[in-house]
């Protein structure tokens, strides 16, 4: 198994640094000199290792070692170890790389803390090079032969497909391979760092969303081009208002034409201060004494004043801070950020350690622009505050104070996905939406709530810049058919608008829309071996990516792994467990104590049930192993025995009596 290894240019501040840096690349080869006092675990790498190139606090390249090679060189740069080629972060930068964070807490024993080469994990070492370089051969090598680049697979399949399923025997660990993917969805970076040090790699590495920015830039033109900023005063109540269905005035622009670009709370119709209602069939003036006639001349002034000259105070005797900052951000776009909501800026204050108690929501806002200007200045680079914007929000919930990030550890918390698990009495009415009954004061009131996949699908409607995942275990349990009602046509047609049979009404009295969005993935996890529950139907079946999840022996120096006893109970399914275990794409042979009606693939009892923890003593948990094979492995034989999945003899022996002799 090959293995990685970080290796160390030079520490910073030394002379040699810039002057090896260009031997290692001129030479495609590492270079040490013989003198170095820590040299970590250079002496274990070997052909076919994977090298990763530190240069000061980054990794700038990697690339296939093809062993160690100590030459004579009368300078004393004499242990090598030569590479196929470096494949660089930047091939026209080569200093510019990815940070290092996070390397602490994945490198191996033996390579000290000083140590030019470090041997790390093979997760953490296949992440940077993703991160480096993933448009090279050496990179598709390494996504196909190593874990991480499995994982990966399933982490990209989930995000093409949107909702898959993980199905297999019992005890394949399904439902923990469910929260890893979920995990690579949710969590990209390690959650040992400090927000300061995410946001810093963010800046330093990074690339701009070219095509966003793009279409942010041509909408603005379209924008700009109907309502001129020296126009704005001579609007009539057709061009200002919104109401009437079309997307022609300046309240459509702002709440609908322009909501993709930056992360702003809803607005409604009263925001407006003169809308056009439909119930009433006319203009509408709202939170103000007097005639529209009166109102709205006055309005459009203050609008004027505000677009021209950013004068907020007049804007603010109409206008909520809301629609002011939105207003100012569409026209000035790199002066204001695009976040208009107050509890989010006051988060990403809190987030910079900046006071915020008594400034103004606008203010907040420059502010929370001014950090980025400054970040700017310190990492030059082509980034936007639109895709800092979306970068905060896919890594922090900036709605809700408190989940930022560890205040005891200063560390940013994992997020976490929704699990829950279906069973056969599970309905419509406990996935998406139903009815409750809630006490008024005078009696009961029956009202139309979302409920799990409601509620999160509206949560990530809100918030398209972050990602978000429901786990369920057991999928196959309930009427997925019944459960999933219209929702069966989301499961394709991400981001449409479906009719549901509980209508919910939002504060203007207006029917909430349920959508399921493309950032909301969804994972199944079904049991192959359970005949007793019904089987997904076929229009259900193709809106799923279905994975195999199979036994497998484990190679984890966190457990103890009964190899003999999974071997022993294995072969009672198939008969080629070695080339099995080998190559894992070899075809499985089934055993002739194996019942013809029934597959390996779907019965062959998983490897979890074999599994002890370590101690740190490096020992196995209290329990004696044959306390599980007594009360979890050879229960679940003997049933396989009693439905006829496990037939036949094995030797003299009755299969059943066999498994009672283990």
């Amino acid at each position: 198994m090959r293995k990685y290894f970080i290796c160390s240019v030079g520490q910073p501040g030394e002379n040699y640094v810039e002057e090896n840096l260009e031997r290692i690349i001129s030479n495609s080869a590492f270079y040490m000199h013989e003198d170095t006092t820590q040299k970590g675990l250079y002496d274990l790498v070997k052909p076919n290792d994977i090298l990763i190139l530190k240069y000061n606090s980054n990794y700038i390249a990697y690339g296939q070692s093809l062993g160690k090679k100590i030459i004579k060189d009368d300078n004393g740069w004499s242990l090598t170890s030569p590479v196929d080629q470096w494949y660089f972060f930047d091939q026209n930068n080569t200093k510019r790389g990815v940070v290092s964070y996070g390397v602490q807490w994945e490198t191996l024993p033996g390579s000290g803390q000083m140590g030019t080469v470090k041997g790390i994990t093979p997760e953490f070492g296949f992440k940077k090079i993703e991160q480096i370089s993933k448009t090279n051969d050496l990179y598709r090598i390494l996504f196909n032969d190593t874990k991480a680049g499995k994982m990966l697979k399933l982490k990209n399949l989930l995000q093409y497909k949107k909702q898959i399923i993980l199905q297999g025997p019992p005890g394949t660990g399904k439902t923990r391979l469910a929260k890893e993917i979920a995990d690579g969805i949710l969590n990209e970076n390690p959650n040992d760092l400090t927000p300061k040090q995410l946001v810093e790699s963010f800046f330093k590495s990074a690339v701009t969303d070219a095509d966003y920015n793009l279409k942010f830039k041509q909408r603005l033109e379209e924008f700009e081009t109907a309502f001129p900023k020296q126009q704005l005063s001579s609007m009539d109540l057709d061009d200002y208002c919104i109401g009437k269905g079309n997307n022609t005035n300046f309240c459509w622009w702002i709440e609908v034409g322009l909501s993709k670009f930056g992360k702003f709370s809803p607005g409604n119709s009263g925001n407006y201060v003169v809308y056009y209602g439909k119930s009433q069939d006319d203009y509408v003036l709202s939170k103000f004494e007097g005639s529209i006639s009166d109102v709205f001349p006055q309005m459009t002034n203050a609008l004027q004043q505000l677009v021209q000259h950013e004068n907020i105070i007049e804007a603010e005797k109409y206008f909520g801070y809301s629609f002011i900052i939105k207003i100012l951000n569409s026209y000035y776009p790199e002066k204001y950020f695009p976040i208009n909501g107050r509890d989010s800026l006051v988060n990403l204050m809190k987030l910079f350690g900046k006071e915020f108690k008594k400034v103004g929501t606008v203010e907040l806002n420059q502010n929370i622009q001014k950090i980025f200007n400054e970040y700017k200045m310190k990492y030059p680079s082509e980034i936007t505050n639109l895709d800092f914007m979306k970068f905060l929000y896919s890594r922090f919930d900036l709605n809700n104070d408190g989940n930022l990030y560890d205040k005891s550890t200063e560390n940013i918390t994992s997020r976490k996905p929704t699990v829950i698990q279906f069973h056969p009495s599970y309905t419509y009415e406990d996935f998406v939406r139903g009815i409750v009954a809630e006490s008024n004061g005078k009696g009961l009131e029956y009202k139309n709530v979302n409920k799990i996949l409601g509620r999160l699908s509206n949560e990530a409607v809100e918030n398209p810049f972050a990602d978000y995942v429901l786990i369920i275990d057991e999928i196959n349990r309930a009427n997925l058919s019944s459960v999933l009602g219209e929702l069966i046509y989301s499961l394709e047609y991400r981001d449409e608008i479906v009719n549901s049979p509980y209508a919910i009404k939002d504060d203007d009295g207006e029917s909430t829309k349920l959508i399921l969005p493309s950032n909301l993935y969804i994972i199944g996890t079904m049991n192959t071996a359970d005949r007793s529950v019904g089987h997904i139907d076929y229009a259900i079946r193709r809106r799923f990516a279905f994975v195999d999840v199979l036994p497998k022996e484990l190679k984890d120096d966190k457990i103890i792994f009964q190899r003999d006893w999974f071997k022993t109970v294995s072969e009672l399914f198939i008969t080629n467990y070695d080339e099995y275990i080998a190559d894992e794409k070899t075809p499985l042979k089934k055993a002739k104590t194996l019942s013809e009606e029934f597959r390996p693939e779907d019965v062959w009892i998983g490897h979890s049930y074999f599994i002890q923890k370590k101690l740190e003593d490096g020992k196995h948990e209290p329990e004696d192993f044959t306390v599980r094979v007594e009360y979890e492995i050879k229960p679940i034989l003997l049933e396989y025995v009693k439905d006829g999945v496990l037939i036949g003899k094995i030797g003299e022996l009755e299969v059943e009596d066999y498994i009672k002799s283990l």
